[in-house]
C-alpha cells in the first residue's frame, strides 16, 4: 500500500491530469448521421421532435445521467438548443429537416447516456463502492475539497468511458482508487486524530516542550503512531478510534502537566508546602467517599494506593501499615495546616478551584 507521502504525490499528479478531462462522445458522428436519416423519414414536426427530446432530457436528469454520462448530456443539451434555435427561423424545407435532425440527435445521445451509466456502474464498481464508503464517513462534509476532487477524478473515468477510451480507464482506475484511499485516510485523521493534534498544539503554546518534556514527547509519539496506523489500517475503525483517543489522552496529559509545572518551577519553600497541601486536598476529596482512616498521616504515594484499594474492595475504612507505623498515633488526627494570610495568588486559584467544585 502506498505511504502517506506517496498519496500526496499521487494526488498532485492526478490533480494535473484532471485538468485535461475528455469530453468526446464515441460514435458521435454516427449518432448525428442516424438522426438525419430518421428525420428524413419522419412525419413529426420540429415542435414534436423537440418536445420529445426535452421530455427525455428531463427524465435523464432525474436518473442522474448528468453524473453518469456528463458528456452525453452536455452534447444533448447543445443539440436541443440548436433544434430550438433553428425551429424559430424555418424558411426552407432544409431548415425544418435540420431542426428535427438536431432534436433526434439529442434524443439518441440521451438514449446512449443510459447505456453509458450501466457500463460505468459495471466497469467502475470498485470506485463507486469506495465513494459510498467516503459518504458513510462524511468525507464530503469533513474534507469537502478533497472529496470534490475525488468525485472529479471519478467523473474523468466516466467521461473516458463515454469517449470509448476503455484502455485508459483500466490504467487510471487504480490511480483514482489510490486517491480515494488518500481521502479516506485524511477523513479518518480529521475525524479522530485532529483533536489530539490540536491539543498538542495548545500544549506547545504554553511551552510544554520545556515544562513537560517527557509527556510532550510521549504525546508526539502517540500521535505519530496513530497517524501511521491510520495510513496503513484506515479500515480498522475500532483501532483507529482507540489509538486516536489514546493520542488525545497523552496530549491532554502533556498540556496539564505543563500547566502545573509552570506554576511550581520557581516557588519558594512556603509556596511548595501550599502546593503539596493543595494536592493533598484533592486526594482528601476522594477520601470523603473512600473513608480511609488517618489518610493525612501517609505519604502522597501511600494515600493514592490506599484510596485505590478502598474503592477496589468497596471498603469504608482501611488501616494501612503506613498508618500503623506512623509516629503520630492513629487515634490522633493530624492538625490542619494553618491558613496563610499572604498565600500567593497562584494557590488562591487552587483554593478557588477546589471550593467551586
Amino acid at each position: 500500500m502506498p505511504s502517506f507521502f506517496q498519496y500526496i504525490l499521487l494526488a498532485s499528479i492526478l490533480g494535473l491530469v484532471s485538468g485535461c478531462m475528455n469530453t468526446h462522445v464515441a460514435n458521435k458522428e454516427q449518432i448525428e448521421f442516424r438522426a438525419q436519416e430518421q428525420a428524413g423519414k419522419s412525419d413529426a414536426t420540429p415542435e414534436e421532435a423537440i418536445a420529445q427530446a426535452e421530455k427525455a432530457y428531463e427524465a435523464a436528469l432525474v436518473n442522474d445521467l448528468g453524473f453518469y454520462a456528463p458528456s452525453h448530456m452536455e452534447q444533448a443539451k447543445v443539440k436541443l438548443a440548436e433544434a430550438v434555435k433553428i425551429s424559430k427561423k424555418i424558411a426552407l424545407p432544409e431548415d425544418r429537416l435540420a431542426a428535427i435532425s438536431a432534436a433526434f440527435a439529442a434524443s439518441k445521445l440521451i438514449a446512449d447516456a443510459y447505456e453509458n451509466k450501466n457500463t460505468a456502474l459495471t466497469q467502475l464498481s470498485k470506485v463507486f463502492d469506495h465513494q459510498k464508503v467516503l459518504l458513510e464517513i462524511n468525507a464530503d462534509a469533513v474534507h469537502p475539497k478533497l472529496y470534490r476532487k475525488a468525485v472529479n477524478k471519478l467523473e474523468g473515468l466516466i467521461r473516458d468511458i463515454e469517449g470509448g477510451l476503455l484502455a485508459e480507464v483500466k490504467d487510471n482506475e487504480a490511480k483514482v482508487l489510490g486517491y480515494f484511499a488518500y481521502v479516506e485516510v485524511e477523513t479518518m485523521k480529521a475525524t479522530y486524530l485532529n483533536k489530539a493534534i490540536e491539543k498538542l498544539d495548545e500544549a506547545e503554546s504554553i511551552d510544554a516542550e520545556d515544562f513537560a518534556e517527557v509527556s510532550y514527547e510521549k504525546a508526539e509519539e502517540a500521535i505519530d503512531y496513530a497517524s501511521d496506523f491510520i495510513e496503513n489500517n484506515y479500515r480498522d475503525r475500532e483501532n483507529v478510534k482507540r489509538l486516536s483517543h489514546k493520542a488525545y489522552t497523552q496530549a491532554m496529559r502533556a498540556y496539564y502537566i505543563a500547566e502545573e509545572s509552570a506554576k511550581i518551577v520557581e516557588i519558594d519553600e512556603e509556596e511548595a508546602e501550599q502546593y503539596i497541601l493543595y494536592v493533598e486536598s484533592l486526594l482528601q476529596r476522594i477520601n470523603e467517599e473512600a473513608g480511609v482512616s488517618d489518610i493525612e498521616a501517609m505519604p502522597l504515594r501511600e494515600q493514592s494506593r490506599s484510596l485505590a484499594e478502598a474503592f477496589k474492595a468497596g471498603a469504608t475504612s482501611i488501616t494501612t501499615s503506613a498508618v500503623e507505623s506512623a509516629v503520630v498515633p492513629s487515634q490522633t488526627s493530624v492538625p490542619e495546616a494553618p491558613i496563610q494570610e499572604n498565600t500567593p495568588s497562584l494557590y488562591v486559584e487552587f483554593d478557588e478551584e477546589v471550593s467551586e467544585e
